[in-house]
């Protein structure tokens, strides 16, 4: 009788739908770590570095690249081990599996936040230029992101009493105990996650687009009253400036939302769906789920290449960088 029950229980595995997600979890899982570790290292070098680090942006930038590495390590590197090995880290204890579930919410929630933060900050600076001296200050910056620290901590602690090892679909898992994590949670967290950032950034995103609108033709209007050389190249010069960092912010926000929706979307689904699930519905839910996550992944992954596409400055740095070591070696 148990013998039946547990090939039940999996027998979902035989579908081609499951192998096809198990393959995107083992092969893309370490492309993405690899791509995504060298990326957030050179991102996190260029950044710190003295022509980039003193403003605020630049900041929050840096610490979303420590964030990114956290979220790859701590998410992805777990579901790697577990497709690839068959170990999964969170169920050597109830320990590991509370700690490590806490800190996969954690740091997913932190980067979105710290994301809302910069977006906001750029907001001020090109909004009121003036106030932004007083208001966008690194001591500020820093201040916000241990403000953020904490909410996300209080936010998502009850998951240390929440999530315990047991069994799931046949086989031992960390899951969520009560009622409230299996389906109240969810609504909470996607909430957090990405409905409010996703609106917040949104209204922020159409401020700044406005703003680069209104830019753009005052620089004509300039250029139009036959200014001086000298006053024609100041404004362009900070018209560019300006507009350079606020698109490499407005693509990251671009690619934010485009690439973590699907999986907020299937979190507040998949509760409802898996109760009733046939072996097929929960083969085509797994394949789903590895699809959204590798999207999410991908976002904690490409943040340097987008700096590289849409940041002048960035590149410099990056110039800099090699042509350094090249004459060094």
């Amino acid at each position: 009788m148990n013998n039946s029950s547990d090939l039940s229980a999996t027998s979902y595995k035989t579908h081609s739908e499951y192998k096809a997600a198990e393959q995107i979890w083992i092969y893309m899982s370490p492309v993405l770590l690899f791509i995504g570790t060298v990326a957030n290292t050179l991102s996190i070098i260029v950044l710190l570095r003295k022509q980039m680090r003193s403003t605020t942006t630049m900041f929050y930038l840096t610490v979303l690249s420590f964030g990114d590495m956290m979220v790859l390590y701590t998410g992805l590197l777990r579901h790697w081990i577990k497709w690839a090995f068959h170990a999964d880290i969170r169920v050597i204890s109830q320990f590991s599996c509370k700690t490590h579930t806490f800190l996969v919410y954690f740091s997913l929630d932190f980067t979105t936040w710290v994301l809302v933060a910069v977006t906001v900050d750029r907001c001020i600076f090109v909004c009121l230029p003036f106030r932004a001296k007083t208001i966008c200050t690194l001591k500020h910056a820093k201040i916000v992101v241990v403000c953020i620290a904490l909410v996300m901590t209080a936010l998502n602690i009850h998951l240390f009493w929440s999530v315990a090892v047991e069994m799931e679909l046949g086989e031992l898992g960390c899951a969520y105990m009560n009622d409230f994590t299996k389906f109240t949670w969810p609504w909470i967290d996607s909430c957090v996650f990405s409905i409010i950032p996703f609106n917040l950034m949104i209204i922020a995103n159409i401020i700044l687009i406005k703003h680069i609108l209104m830019s753009q033709t005052r620089v004509a209007a300039h250029t139009q009253h036959g200014e001086s050389d000298v006053q024609q190249s100041n404004v362009h010069s900070k018209h560019r400036k300006v507009t350079s960092v606020t698109t490499m912010l407005l693509t990251t926000n671009c690619m934010f939302l485009a690439l973590t929706l699907p999986i907020a979307i299937y979190l507040i689904v998949y509760p409802n769906k898996i109760q009733d699930a046939t072996d097929h519905g929960t083969a085509v839910l797994e394949l789903i789920w590895a699809i959204a996550n590798m999207l999410q992944y991908t976002n904690n992954t490409i943040h340097f290449f987008l700096y590289c596409l849409t940041g002048p400055r960035f590149r410099q740095e990056i110039l800099k960088i090699f042509k350094l070591k090249a004459m060094s070696t």
